[in-house]
């Protein structure tokens, strides 16, 4: 008995579609299969775009439409963090003229309530100082401290603005702004630096 099935198993497996289809090709079932290749790749994007099948006897090809991956909004957040550190970078290094350029291009790609557009207006406004021009660094200064600011930046604004006001000649409201700063922030680091002296 078991011979006898021995003897249908081996039939059956001879006799295969399968066993026949891959194990034996013939150079015409060959030739066919260039030509569907050929036919795949010269076809236009359009049908790529709509997964086009392509059928051989044997065979089904189908291309599938391109893989386009977004920008997310993750991924553009860590990209102009990157640009805004670079452009701090360039500022701090003296390369003014091309740091500038990126807070101002910031400036205008960035939403008023993000904190990475205040840093941006901030650097702009320090340009402004490097240039000498420091009533309309006052001013973008003015304008950003009606903003909701973080405790890292808010300080730094109100050093500035003591500072642009001791340059202008005008202690007083240096004093302001310097006094203003030692009480909303009196462990901060740049208390020292809250004197028209420090400026020498």
């Amino acid at each position: 008995m078991k011979i006898l099935l021995s003897i249908l198993l081996i039939t059956l497996i001879a006799c295969s579609p399968v066993r026949n289809r891959y194990m034996s090709k013939s150079n015409s079932d060959e030739d066919k299969n260039k030509n569907i290749s050929q036919n795949t790749n010269s076809n236009d994007l359009s049908s790529a775009e709509t997964g086009a099948e392509y059928f051989n006897t044997d065979t089904v090809y189908r291309t599938l439409p391109p893989l386009i991956i977004e920008n997310g909004k993750e991924n553009q957040i860590r990209s102009l963090n990157a640009e805004l550190d670079s452009a701090i970078y360039l500022f701090r290094n003296g390369n003014y003229e091309v740091a500038c350029e990126k807070f101002s291009v910031l400036q205008e790609t960035l939403k008023q309530q993000d904190s990475l557009y205040h840093e941006a207006v901030f650097y702009s406004a320090e340009c402004l100082i490097v240039n000498n021009e420091y009533t309309l660094a006052s001013r973008l200064l003015n304008d950003l401290m009606n903003d909701e600011l973080s405790n890292n930046l808010k300080p730094r604004v109100l050093l500035r603005q003591g500072h642009i006001r001791c340059a202008l000649g005008d202690e007083e409201t240096a004093k302001w702004y310097f006094d203003k700063l030692l009480a909303e922030y009196p462990d901060s680091f740049l208390v020292p630096l809250a004197d028209c002296n420090s400026l020498d």
